[in-house]
């Protein structure tokens, strides 16, 4: 594991992962399980996303998972990047902010950066189906 991804997660263990936890009543929620998730490689983890949204804003943005460092820092970097913006600002998010924020550009990182931007981009397009009125805008799951 790079140094720098070790670095930043024992910094989310002294601050108790402060994205960390779950909304109730969120405005979107998505979840990846097992396979189909953000390339954590066990079969029995999951990362839940779960998005507040007012006024097109981002006012809060949280998470569960059951996933190694690398996937629990750059979702807690997704959190931090995320919240306060627009949902074009957020889908404008790119990976580059990801590496620059964390220190490194490893192969591993990269990897759950791209699952996660995916998420973020799953849950807005969820959201806004939800808000023109699509009944199949259900949680999504993959």
């Amino acid at each position: 594991m790079n140094k720098a991804i070790i670095q930043y997660y024992r910094r989310l263990l002294k601050a108790d992962f402060g994205n960390s936890g779950e909304i109730e009543n969120a405005s979107v929620f998505v979840e990846a399980i097992g396979e189909k998730m953000v390339h954590c490689g066990n079969s029995g983890n999951y990362m839940q996303i779960y998005l507040d949204i007012e006024d097109d804003t981002i006012v809060d943005i949280r998470y569960l998972c059951s996933c190694e460092p690398t996937a629990n820092v750059g979702v807690e970097v997704l959190c931090d990047l995320a919240r306060g913006k627009t949902l074009d600002e957020a889908l404008a998010i790119g990976e580059d902010r990801f590496y620059r924020e964390i220190g490194c550009d490893d192969d591993e990182l990269k990897l759950k950066v791209r699952g996660l931007i995916e998420m973020l981009h799953e849950a807005v397009a969820r959201y806004r189906n939800k808000e023109s009125g699509n009944p199949a805008a259900e949680n999504i799951q993959w």
